[in-house]
């Protein structure tokens, strides 16, 4: 590994194609109320490796907002990307927003990652047995080939 390339981490994503909503938060007393998981040192999901929303705090401006939910993925804050950063990294950007914080997010990114997992992990089973039924069919081709042969 280059120097260059020293600590910097594999950037994952499921979520291209699903649609970018910007909503707008302002901190107040109780804070924006919600916790994060993912980031490129510890994904949330292996396959991407994105910030996404796991919690709203009642108390919090999310909540209160009603805009942000649970599952949404955090593409931007305050115009700073946040698809190729640490978890530690995003906390702290979250951190020193200020009190109006803008955000590009994807609604309903974490239903729509288990879905593409679960649709791979399908496709990958129907492959497995396709696999083996090659398998299984050459195998008798060779038993019937040999007992002809024998027959001869």
């Amino acid at each position: 590994m280059s120097a260059a390339n020293a600590g910097k981490q594999k950037i994952l994503c499921l979520t291209d194609g699903l649609p970018i909503t910007e909503i707008t938060l302002h901190r107040g007393e109780t804070g924006l109320g919600f916790n994060i998981r993912g980031g490129t040192d510890i994904p949330h999901f292996k396959e991407d490796t994105g910030i996404f929303v796991t919690r709203l705090k009642e108390a919090g401006a999310a909540f209160r907002d009603k805009r942000l939910k649970e599952g949404d993925k955090i593409l931007e804050v305050n115009g700073h990307n946040i698809q190729s950063v640490t978890h530690n990294e995003a906390v702290q950007i979250f951190i020193t927003a200020g009190e109006t914080v803008s955000m590009k997010v994807q609604h309903g990114a974490e239903q729509h990652v288990l879905k593409q997992l679960e649709a791979r992990k399908k496709g990958m089973s129907g492959a497995v047995i396709g696999a083996v039924a090659v398998v299984v069919l050459a195998a008798a081709a060779g038993g019937v080939f040999l007992m002809m042969k024998d027959k001869q």
